[in-house]
């Protein structure tokens, strides 16, 4: 019993954990472990990510004893302590803490901004004025846009009815951000990965969100995203539940959440999106969240989303559902068709133009794309021989359908198999490529090793833009120096469905439709990305570091997407991956590890995104060994030095540990990574080849883990040390000699093995270093100096006998000394 009631103050170590600690045999054993002096849970959550003081208040002793009758007591010292401490730290340090909140933020709205989402808006084209004004007066658009209440609208609409136009449009001039109105949209878009996921289109959202009202990013947001800032971007309840809390923030005011064509999102992403909405809607809540979503009108879409009997949610079809909508509509096409008209590259009487829009305008069920690829297709048919004859005869063949006008745009390809490669680069692509990568790619033939033998056959920007519109025609565009297709529609068209039944190229007449098979198009482009991978500029003028990536990056056209991409379009490609890793592995002159699992071939590879992307499943084994070498992924990734991997493997798999369920000390303490000191059939451990190969920073994690044995001997008697000091690996031996190991005795038979084998660089490593004993003997009584002399390795001996420590009279188990061979 204490006999005066002042608080004591303690310094230390703090234990924290997402658990309860109330057993005095664990207690005791992480003090004795890692001095620990007491336990608590709540600052686990912020220590990674950035300093702070921790101050607690004791109550109770974290036994089996524990009670919570001190702990408003304990709680008022501590704050009371914390409030005395705050008073001595300058206002200047809390300036300090204030930029380190801005430049917390900062962090975390740079990996909230996983698409350039206004690029993707300005893709579009501004309407036409006069158009999309039916639709801003739509009843259930006013309702909907009044509404002072969270409510939802969906817009179906046809292939090339102008819903992406009339997005871009409601976005810049009808719902713009305003003081009481905060507008954030996404458009989805079926090309590249980054614009299918309703998990990017979420972290898109919250990035103008918070951009355009930065008090919506309070400390409780900012606190949500550091607790787990590892995975909350990857979870789409997170990021849901991130968007709501900023909704009911009392400075939110009106919250405006545009999706366009969500039915170009990921099927199983986007069933998240339809269940939260569900579950939002059903609810009442007093916040004004609105969601506006476009897309085809799928029958899936229609049932995903909630029902329409919810008050506040309706629907609206772009094409009109009565006569009074499709008139609207019907006249809106031909403000459209008009301006296009006038804006022809022909030089037409105003006779000629009438006669070309009374043709186009006599076309029942317009749409505006069909109008766009038709007027297209007429200017160039039309050309120079103007008259009215010429105009008749091309309007009276005008293409009926989208894919008409598009079979006609790609027939007049100037050529026609460098438009198909072209195109099976563009649908297969994983992001947009610029003008210059393009040409490249296009340029890109086997005979061609480097930079220099390709620049030759390149032509300058400008020159080459003319080249693909001359090659694709409408077919694709070019945005910001960036190739796209001109639609999604287009590679509807180029590319089957195979879940979807259409007619046969034969019964339709049409040449280029359903041309472009998948797995041809990554075969393609994996072709490409790895020929360029093998240019010798990378190997002349490989990466340093005084170089930034990015920078190196940029000096050499293609290399970004080369290597970030390759081996995704090679595993698209459906080739036999096993059968190219086999072909690879006759470069190595041994023989191909059978059983090789697709963690081994990732660890060996160095493929990171890959090794995380197969450890955060539950089934992975860490442990499997191949049937040929008995070696583990850590055993491969370790001899070619892939740190990263290493440290990911020594981590642990499962989802429990990568989404920090399971804090990363439990992970290591139950043994949850992989096992470190696993032996091969040559009884050689992950240290082993790591000393083999020099590779410190793999060998600090597998001596930082506590379980890598250094003393293990392999099947001939090395130990990791015997093979740094083979290798002249200096910075390994000074870290495998800072264990303990013992020194003097590998060396020894590092020097006789050098001896044997004529090694002089390594003997003279190991003289110049002093700690070796020349005199030393094996088990036949042979010294260093004997081995040479018997080899007949002169230069040795020389070496030897100049340091004027080798005995010359030394005698072996036979009774014969060094010069005993030389004599005979």
């Amino acid at each position: 019993m204490r006999k005066e009631d002042t608080p004591r103050i303690h310094y230390g170590t703090i234990g924290s954990a997402n658990t309860l600690i109330i057993s005095s045999e664990k207690r005791n054993e992480l003090y004795e472990k890692h001095q620990v002096i007491c336990f608590e849970m709540e600052s686990a959550g912020v220590m990674g990510n950035y300093q702070a003081l921790v101050i607690r208040g004791i109550c109770d002793y974290a036994d089996s004893h524990k009670n919570k009758k001190w702990q408003k007591y304990a709680a008022a010292t501590a704050a009371a302590y914390a409030k005395e401490a705050l008073l001595h730290v300058p206002p200047a340090k809390l300036d300090e803490r204030g930029d380190d909140k801005r430049r917390r933020k900062n962090e975390i709205l740079k990996k909230l901004k996983t698409s350039k989402y206004k690029d993707r808006k300005d893709r579009n084209p501004a309407r036409i004025p006069g158009t999309c004004e039916w639709f801003v007066t739509h009843k259930s658009f006013r309702e909907w846009q009044q509404s002072k209440s969270s409510s939802m609208l969906w817009v179906s609409a046809d292939p090339g009815c102008g819903k992406s136009v009339l997005v871009k449009h409601l976005v810049d001039s009808v719902l713009p951000t305003t003081a009481s109105r905060t507008t954030c949209y996404f458009f989805f878009k079926d090309d590249f990965e980054d614009q299918r996921s309703v998990r990017g289109a979420l972290c898109c959202v919250l990035h103008q969100l918070f951009t355009q009202k930065e008090v919506l990013f309070s400390d409780k947001i900012l606190g949500q995203f550091e607790a787990d800032r590892e995975s909350l971007t990857n979870s789409f309840a997170e990021l849901w539940d991130v968007l709501i809390a900023a909704a009911e923030d009392e400075n939110a005011g009106e919250i405006v959440c545009i999706f366009d064509a969500l039915d170009e999102c990921d099927d199983q992403e986007r069933s998240y999106l339809e269940k939260a909405l569900c579950n939002f809607y059903g609810t009442e809540r007093v916040l004004n969240l609105k969601v506006l979503i476009t897309s085809r009108p799928y029958s899936e879409i229609r049932r995903g989303l909630p029902p329409p009997d919810i008050l506040g949610l309706s629907v609206i079809h772009l094409s009109g559902e009565g006569d009074v909508e499709k008139k609207k509509i019907s006249q809106e096409i031909n403000l459209f068709i008009k301006h296009r008209v006038r804006n022809l590259g022909l030089n037409l009487t105003p006779t000629e133009k009438d006669l070309l829009l009374q043709a186009l305008i006599s076309v029942p069920n317009r749409t505006y794309l069909w109008v766009y690829l038709t007027l297209d297709v007429a200017e160039k048919e039309i050309g120079n021989g103007i008259n009215k004859d010429k105009i008749s005869q091309v309007t009276s063949y005008l293409p009926k359908t989208v894919d008409e006008a598009y079979d006609k745009i790609l027939s007049r390809s100037r050529d026609v198999k460098e438009a198909e490669k072209l195109l099976h680069i563009v649908v297969a692509a994983t992001r947009p490529l610029t003008l210059k990568e393009m040409e490249l790619a296009l340029a890109l033939r086997e005979s061609y090793k480097s930079y220099t033998s390709l620049n030759s056959h390149l032509r300058p920007e400008e020159r080459f833009r003319e080249f693909v519109r001359d090659l694709c025609g409408l077919f694709v565009t070019v945005v910001n120096g960036k190739i796209y297709l001109f639609h999604q529609t287009a590679k509807e068209f180029l590319v089957p469905n195979p879940q979807v039944t259409t007619t046969t190229n034969l019964a339709s007449n049409l040449k280029w439709k359903h041309t472009l098979q998948p797995q041809e198009s990554h075969r393609i482009l994996s072709e490409i990305c790895m020929r360029h991978l093998l240019f010798s500029e990378f190997e002349t003028h490989p990466f340093e570091k005084d170089m930034g990536l990015s920078q190196y990056a940029e000096s050499h056209i293609f290399l970004d997407y080369s290597a970030k991409n390759w081996a995704a379009h090679l595993r698209d490609s459906q080739i036999d991956f096993n059968l190219v890793i086999k072909i690879y592995w006759t470069s190595t002159n041994t023989d191909f590890p059978e059983g090789f699992t697709s963690l081994m071939i990732a660890s060996y590879f160095g493929l990171t995104a890959t090794v995380e992307h197969l450890l955060r499943m539950d089934d992975v084994d860490l442990n499997c060994k191949d049937a040929t070498y008995g070696r583990s992924a850590l055993s491969w990734a370790a001899e070619n030095g892939f740190d990263t991997i290493v440290k990911f493997l020594i981590r642990g798999s499962g989802s429990k540990v990568w989404n920090r369920t399971i804090p990363l000390w439990v992970s290591q303490w139950f043994n949850m990574g992989a096992e470190v000191d696993s032996v091969d059939k040559s009884l050689r451990t992950p240290l082993s080849y790591a000393a083999w190969n020099g590779h410190v920073k793999v060998i600090k994690l597998l001596l930082r883990s506590g379980k890598a044995n250094v003393n293990r001997e392999d099947d001939i008697g090395a130990t990791p040390l015997y093979y740094a000091i083979c290798g002249d690996h200096q910075e390994v031996v000074d870290l495998l000699e800072g264990t303990g190991v013992d020194s003097a005795a590998i060396r020894s038979r590092v020097l006789l093995s050098a001896v044997k084998n004529a090694r002089t660089s390594v003997v003279e490593q190991l003289l110049e270093t002093g700690k070796v004993n020349l005199n030393a003997k094996d088990k036949y009584g042979l010294t260093p100096l004997s081995w040479a002399a018997e080899k007949g390795h002169e230069a040795v001996v020389k070496r030897l006998l100049a340091t004027g420590k080798a005995d010359i009279d030394s005698k072996d188990n036979d009774g014969r000394t060094p010069l005993s061979p030389i004599s005979t």
